[in-house]
């Protein structure tokens, strides 16, 4: 079974010293040093000026200066949702959705969105202001034959984005088949087993 993702956050941290050079508390010290208060700020910035990837960027943002990954998952989620509860349901079936492709699959709720993963992150439950929420999957630049729903190619100036097709959804009711298809194949090609 996966790690929970307060044993990723966990081991993000952990393994700073390995990847960078640099323990948490390094970090924390180069980051308050360069005056940073905002963790979005603060993750964009690690990620620009020293490539750190996203979710190493958040979590060490999240620790140097508080922040979603402070509270419990519960919470993270009412956070995520707040001002915009009608999207939750939404959320909640993507979710399950994504936890029943494999026992390997766990889920993160970052301060912008939930992370699907399985090793590698294969798609993310974005909301957009209160009437939406963005699946965004990680299909490469060529998703492969086209289904009857369409994506929308994600614009990103980071070619190191993993996620690269997003599908608009504004109800339970637009998780159809072809979106639970379009998840699965995200999953599956993360997996080494999709086109």
């Amino acid at each position: 079974m996966g790690k929970s993702p307060d044993e990723m956050m966990a081991a993000i941290l952990r393994n700073l010293p390995a990847k960078t050079g640099r323990d948490a508390d390094a970090w924390t010290a180069l980051i308050k040093a360069e005056g940073l208060v905002e963790p979005k700020v603060c993750a964009r910035w690690l990620k620009e000026i020293h490539g750190l990837g996203g979710a190493t960027a958040q979590v060490l943002a999240a620790h140097a200066l508080g922040g979603i990954h402070d509270l419990p998952p519960a919470q993270r989620l009412d956070k995520l949702y707040d001002g915009r509860e009608a999207l939750r349901p939404i959320g909640d079936r993507l979710t399950i959705l994504a936890q029943g492709l494999g026992a390997e699959v766990t889920s993160t709720v970052l301060s912008t969105m939930i992370s699907f993963s399985a090793g590698l992150k294969f798609a993310e439950a974005k909301p957009v202001g209160k009437g939406r929420i963005d699946l965004g999957l990680a299909l490469g630049r060529d998703p492969g034959p086209m289904i009857s729903l369409p994506l929308i190619p994600v614009k990103t100036a980071d070619a190191r984005d993993r996620i690269t097709y997003r599908i608009p959804l504004t109800s339970v009711d637009a998780i159809t088949g072809d979106v639970a298809d379009w998840l699965s194949r995200a999953h599956a090609r993360t997996r080494g087993r999709g086109p």
